[in-house]
């Protein structure tokens, strides 16, 4: 822990500061990987966030650049959050993640789409979210909004797979659901040089009739079958 909090405090610093330079006594970078950390131990509440800091405080303090002999409350944290650019952020954090992966380059990630029951859009109907997780990292690296009736989780991750792909280039394969097995999706997966695991249902015959032809050329004498043998034999 004490090797990455530096290394999210210097990641965050990229972040411009958008608060007046009069009566500044945290610095912004320290703040934002305050809330990160207290988020990353489970503290979904700044409240919560601020009496776990209390509990580490000496051993946040010094490596997030605090200067005061304790942390900042909870109205100057919100205050500062208020003021931050998500855009900003989510660039910020796509920077550290390939700094700490820097040596990897076959991850594989899980998409999958999730509504919030305690959070909802301005218009009132419920936020849902088109997530890519990778489990090696206990971690999400992108979240998209998934909205309009025109718009579903397979069109989100079509819009979005370029972005992702130039974010964190290590990301080799995809896994998720039914609902991406689409020809659309896939074409741009593959132009994209990704591979891509994805289940097959008997509601989309077409697909599973392909599916089924493609794999039943695959005999033992077979190339691919033989390298496929050979990998998991190792």
């Amino acid at each position: 822990m004490n090797t990455t909090i530096p290394q999210i405090a210097e990641t965050l610093k990229s972040i411009s500061d958008p608060r007046s330079k009069q009566g500044i006594s945290h610095p912004f970078s320290g703040l934002l990987a305050l809330v990160l950390l207290g988020l990353t131990a489970r503290q979904i509440y700044i409240s919560h966030i601020v009496q776990w800091a209390e509990d580490h405080w000496n051993i946040l303090k010094t490596p997030l650049g605090f200067k005061s002999p304790k942390p900042p409350d909870a109205t100057t944290i919100s205050r500062a959050l208020a003021k931050l650019s998500l855009a900003d952020f989510q660039k910020a954090m796509s920077a550290f993640f390939n700094l700490l992966l820097s040596q990897q380059n076959n991850l594989t990630a899980a998409v999958d789409g999730k509504t919030s029951k305690q959070f909802h859009q301005a218009d009132g109907e419920p936020i849902h979210m088109l997530n890519v997780f990778v489990h090696d990292l206990n971690a999400t690296l992108a979240q998209y909004s998934v909205k309009g009736e025109k718009t579903n989780e397979e069109a989100c991750l079509k819009q979005h797979a370029a972005e992702l792909f130039a974010q964190y280039p290590f990301i080799k394969l995809l896994t998720g659901d039914a609902i991406f097995t689409a020809r659309p999706l896939l074409r741009v997966l593959k132009d994209l040089g990704k591979d891509y695991l994805f289940c097959v249902k008997d509601n989309q015959p077409d697909i599973l009739e392909s599916a089924k032809q493609a794999f039943s050329r695959i005999t033992p004498d077979n190339r691919a079958f033989q390298q496929v043998d050979k990998k998991r034999a190792a």
